[in-house]
């Protein structure tokens, strides 16, 4: 089972991307926190598939959890959102799969789950009697 994490400090922000990432990837484990250094924890602890992080959080910093999560998944898809102009030249610095500006919407909510979580591995076929 693909396991998601997101990392958001906004109460309201954070429920809204659980509750899409959910409808969008019902076939997901979705754990959020609220900064990036629960996320990293959560990382290291139970793996992850497909990282959403906001920039701006206390503890960690979306850019931060980035440099740390790419020293130990260098390919992991992760996704960062911000309204902080600043923040997406510093998130491709460090390697970010895709950046997206605050507000997120559903479509582009479903557009980062269709794209970036690994697909579902197929089913095997049943052996023959």
């Amino acid at each position: 089972m693909p396991h998601i994490v997101i990392a958001d400090d906004e109460d309201d922000v954070r429920e809204f991307l659980l509750r899409a990432v959910r409808r969008y990837a019902p076939q997901a484990e979705v754990t959020a926190v609220v900064n990036g250094a629960a996320a990293l924890e959560i990382m290291r602890q139970r793996g992850c598939d497909l990282l959403i992080s906001d920039h701006r959080m206390p503890v960690m910093t979306g850019v931060e959890l980035l440099q740390a999560v790419r020293l130990l998944q260098p390919i992991l898809p992760v996704v960062i959102i911000s309204a902080d102009v600043t923040a997406e030249t510093a998130a491709n610095e460090a390697g970010v799969t895709a950046f997206f500006y605050k507000p997120l919407t559903i479509v582009q909510i479903r557009q980062i789950v269709e794209t970036w979580l690994p697909p579902k591995p197929p089913l095997s076929p049943r052996a023959a009697p």
